[in-house]
């Protein structure tokens, strides 16, 4: 593992998951150097990376600070994306893992299920496929 990072990436979140991805980015900050931390914003996986994708080039380096399956997601969009010329190639990415639990398990199943249905990347003011609404129906009932 290099010890230099240009991005540290860290999706949006609420509760324990912030927390943890918020420690979790304090932590590499800590023991390697980092040029910039993105705190990404969109209103769900895609628009996170696309956002992502508008300001690495490359031979970047970013670290996404999320869980395991999350991270899949991530990469599964990312080849999409590069495929429709919306990110970079060349991008070296790694996963800065928080834990994965139970719930997140399930949410990562979940959206990394819904990836892998969905043939092409885009921005969306709100997903009305039915894979999306069973996703954030499930989010809301594990976030309970």
């Amino acid at each position: 593992m290099n010890d230099k990072l240009d991005y540290i990436a860290i999706p949006k979140s609420i509760g324990r998951l912030r927390r943890d991805r918020y420690r979790r980015a304090i932590a590499e900050l800590q023991k390697r150097e980092v040029d910039e931390i993105v705190i990404m914003r969109g209103k769900n996986s895609e628009e996170d990376i696309l956002y992502l994708g508008k300001i690495v080039h490359e031979g970047d380096r970013i670290g996404i600070v999320t869980f395991p399956l999350h991270y899949k997601e991530y990469l599964n969009i990312i080849k999409k994306a590069q495929k429709e010329r919306k990110f970079p190639k060349g991008i070296k990415t790694e996963n800065l893992a928080v834990k994965q639990t139970p719930r997140r398990f399930i949410y990562g199943i979940l959206g990394l299920a819904e990836e892998k249905l969905n043939k092409k990347v885009k921005f969306l003011e709100k997903k009305n496929t039915l894979g999306e609404k069973i996703k954030y129906f499930i989010q809301g009932i594990l976030a309970g």
